[in-house]
């Protein structure tokens, strides 16, 4: 093949980078315009979904449920203890009938039903101070009339002209005998009141009469006096006094002998036989809706201060970003492996692939796979993604640029052989370091390495954009497992080699603000973030993998192993129209049987890591025989070599040391 300078990012650099699922690169906080973009000719609209609070408000409901509930549970025993502690009250009631007397204060025509008593103004009299200093001389109550009135409620039944006048103490006898009392004091201050009403009306009528009768007697003396029309019109004004004076008289007459009936109690108050208080069910329901309403404040001002991501839908509401991908955790305890295909997580991996085929389109794409804080979750994404994307029968490369972690490698169960490391540091070739995953024939992966304290520094130089284009010139999609942005700048500066960035969230560990650190980063590097992967946090161990350095190659190792037949160096399988780096991009298309077809229970790895395990060298008539587990033809294509970390290699393409 002839050799072809790293390719670029796209096939021209000024055109436009894949499309992610939200239109534009997403930065959190920002708002997306409405408006549509075209993915493979089709037209997807951008425009954001509608306000979801009425959700957000249940899904608080739901995140602070323990909250709500502890403040709504303290508060219900504080109102329970205090209404417990308080003491038994007892109620009773007499009824009064109100009559008119005749004298009322009240004006007829205001009264509320068809009499001429107004009840609604006589309620209101029956709690005025002048009945409570009446009902205080008959109790021989010893407090103010202010208390005594505290102790009395009066209510008008509908359509009646009775009274009801309610009154509790700390005894039933003391309350049976305070609501008749009360009752007897309003009929005597009623009483009182019109009687006083009828003295003012007769005091007023016995003076005009004494002045009408000082007035006929003037007229008397003077019409002997006048004559002719004077005297007639002085007879008729005397002649007229003198009826109201007789009018009046009548009237005084009637006034002095009238009766007064304010009223009468129709049905005395009984004794009562059970407390009429505390309200307990009143009480008790008043506390528990004080209690949830404080525990909503302190789970809602709990909501605001955590910035904790526990779920899927914590990074959509506070981060605003699509989730492409959400796994579900195994059983307590247990780790995920490489995921089954026809399993629940494994199924949503593979949607996942969909997504990126139907986005990204057709040709050599670099996704980066990197995590917002250290953990495992970067590398088991990367590992099934690229296992996910190597089923929809395109040739995949992971990387495993994570130096310090080999999740990635050892769920597709790559050998701990040499790797990136020795690549960056020029002692291998990138044909010697890639291997073929046992787990997924289309699955080629270039593992850490062994000497990774060197190489590490050699992630952010141009040598590690290299190796990517390398990969990328030849294989459909190329898999970073990047390091955490948090750690390092690895992934921001590996990012300058990507077409787009999945970010992984693992809840409920990390917090909103590694997240928008992580995709504030790579969009500063101008690399389109797509979304989202929720993952589970696992468990693993604190203390982080150590960096080894590989072994020196004893003298003449290096030309043994370069002149042997199966060595490295062999020229069987540097060469053809397809290689790249001396790799055969041939043995893409075939290898070892995909043992993550077959679907055992649960979400963990069909096979376990097989760490010391190295392949065989292939030489010029060796060739790997396989037969795959879903009965197709066995496989004869000749095979990458895999060498130990023991063999000397060199980065000349034409296998010589």
């Amino acid at each position: 093949m002839s050799e072809a300078g790293p390719p670029n990012r796209y096939s021209d650099r000024d055109a436009t980078p894949p499309t992610s699922f939200c239109d534009q690169p997403h930065r959190p906080g920002s708002s997306r315009g409405g408006g549509a973009v075209t993915v493979k000719g089709t037209e997807v609209s951008s425009r954001p979904a509608p306000s979801k609070e009425f959700v957000d408000y249940t899904g608080l409901i739901r995140r602070r449920w323990g909250i709500v509930l502890c403040f709504a549970v303290l508060v219900l025993a504080g109102v329970g203890a205090y209404t417990f502690t308080l003491a038994k009250t007892y109620t009773a009631e007499a009824q009064v009938l109100v009559a008119p007397t005749g004298f009322d204060d009240s004006a007829p025509e205001a009264s509320k039903t068809k009499s001429d008593v107004n009840l609604d103004t006589e309620a209101q009299v029956a709690k005025s101070l002048e009945v409570a200093k009446e009902a205080k001389r008959l109790l021989k109550y010893g407090d103010d009339e202010n208390h005594l009135l505290a102790h009395v409620a009066v209510s008008v039944p509908p359509n009646s002209g009775v009274l009801t006048i309610a009154f509790t103490d700390d005894t039933p006898r003391a309350a049976a005998n305070g609501a008749n009392l009360f009752a007897q004091a309003y009929l005597n201050q009623r009483t009182a009141s019109a009687q006083a009403n009828l003295q003012r009306q007769m005091d007023v009528i016995s003076k005009k009469i004494q002045e009408l009768s000082e007035e006929n007697k003037v007229l008397l003396d003077r019409i002997p006096r006048y004559s002719g029309a004077a005297r007639t019109y002085a007879r008729s004004q005397q002649a007229i006094i003198s009826r109201q004076i007789t009018e009046l008289t009548g009237r005084l007459g009637s006034l002095s002998t009238s009766s007064i009936n304010p009223g009468r109690i129709i049905s005395n108050a009984s004794t009562p036989t059970r407390p009429s208080g505390p309200n307990v069910p009143l009480y008790l329901t008043g506390g528990l809706m004080a209690g949830l309403l404080v525990g909503l404040g302190a789970g809602a001002v709990r909501d605001r201060l955590d910035t904790r991501l526990r779920s899927a839908a914590d990074v959509e509401r506070m981060l605003d970003m699509p989730v492409l991908l959400e796994l579900h955790p195994a059983g307590k305890g247990d780790r995920l492996g490489l995921l089954p295909a026809r399993s629940r997580n494994g199924q949503e991996v593979h949607e996942l692939s969909h997504q990126l085929n139907a986005v990204l389109g057709h040709g050599n794409h670099v996704i980066l796979v990197t995590s917002a804080t250290d953990g495992p979750g970067a590398g088991l994404s990367a590992a099934n993604l690229a296992a996910a994307l190597a089923r929809t029968q395109s040739r995949v490369a992971l990387v495993c640029a994570d130096l310090h972690s080999r999740e990635s490698a050892r769920l597709t169960e790559a050998p701990a052989s040499v790797g990136l490391a020795e690549v960056l540091l020029g002692k291998r070739s990138l044909r010697n370091a890639m291997v073929r995953s046992p787990v997924q024939k289309r699955l080629w992966v270039v593992p850490p390495g062994i000497d990774t304290e060197l190489a590490y520094e050699l992630l952010q130089t141009r040598q590690m954009v290299h190796v990517v284009d390398q990969l990328r010139a030849n294989t459909d999609y190329v898999v970073i497992d990047a390091p955490s942005t948090s750690s390092s700048a690895d992934a921001q500066a590996i990012a300058e080699a990507a077409d787009t960035a999945l970010v992984v969230v693992e809840v409920p560990d990390v917090r909103r603000k590694d997240v928008e650190e992580s995709v504030r980063a790579l969009d500063r590097m101008s690399v389109a973030v797509l979304g989202t992967l929720v993952v589970p946090a696992q468990p693993h161990s604190t203390a982080r993998p150590q960096p080894r350095r590989a072994p020196r190659p004893a003298p003449g190792a290096a030309s043994s192993a370069a002149g042997s037949p199966g060595g490295p160096s062999s020229g069987a399988a540097a060469s053809g129209p397809n290689a790249i780096g001396g790799v055969d991009l041939e043995a893409f298309g075939d290898g070892p049987a995909d043992r993550t077809l077959v679907d055992p229970p649960g979400d963990r790895a069909v096979a376990g890591p097989r760490r010391g395990t190295l392949a065989k060298p292939a030489g010029d008539g060796d060739a790997e025989h396989r037969a795959p587990a879903n009965g197709s033809e066995p496989d004869t294509t000749s095979v990458i070599p895999r060498f130990s970390s023991g063999h000397a290699d060199s980065d000349d393409e034409s296998g010589r040391p």
